[in-house]
């Protein structure tokens, strides 16, 4: 059987949403200072780092900002990474959208959504979370969907993924370039464990 390795290179890597596995790289890292994990994708003009957080370090944070404990704790627990993207791309076309609508993880065989900022709102009574409350939560928190500009455009902030403290999961990271989805699945990420 003649193999054509030219249409093959075409529908691997040219096809809008079909990318070969071995265009994206995966780097998992240990802080020798903190013992917390980073897993860092790092695509053609796309850069995610998830950095673990320790539950106690977001009940800390949200307590100094007006939760309640039992709100606090269910934030916390539910395993919160710090996560950072950038655009590294130098050519003015190449904008990158973001929704985390689309991302989802598997766990115990199910795949799931992720929590929205969003769903957390709507979970709180009004006289349980202050406004300023909200307004630091929505501030900390990753934005749901954002368009990102080329030459290094960024942005942080907290994701909770769900998980109970010590579960491992996959994650599907979607995002858009130029009209053309990419996806990746990030394989046994960890949630630090609650200490």
């Amino acid at each position: 059987m003649k193999i054509n390795f030219t249409l093959l290179f075409y529908i691997l890597f040219l096809t809008p949403g079909v990318h070969a596995d071995n265009a994206f790289h995966i780097n998992k890292t240990t802080s020798v200072d903190t013992g917390l994990i980073e897993w860092k994708l790092i695509d053609e003009n796309f850069q995610l780092q998830l950095v673990q957080r320790l539950p106690d370090q977001t009940r800390s944070f949200f307590e100094a900002r007006g939760f309640n404990k039992a709100i606090t704790n269910k934030i916390a627990t539910s395993c919160v990474f710090q996560s950072i993207i950038h655009n590294t791309s130098k050519d003015k076309s190449q904008r990158i959208h973001v929704a985390l609508k689309d991302w989802r993880i598997k766990i115990n065989q199910k795949t799931l959504p992720i929590k929205l900022k969003e769903q957390w709102n709507k979970e709180w009574k009004s006289e349980t979370v202050k406004p300023s409350s909200r307004i630091a939560f929505r501030w900390a928190t990753f934005p749901s969907e954002q368009f990102f500009e080329p030459s290094g455009d960024y942005n942080w902030g907290m994701i909770s993924f769900g998980p109970a403290p010590g579960e491992t999961f996959d994650l599907n990271v979607i995002w858009e370039t130029n009209q053309i989805k990419k996806s990746v699945w990030i394989k046994n990420i960890i949630c630090p464990e609650d200490q």
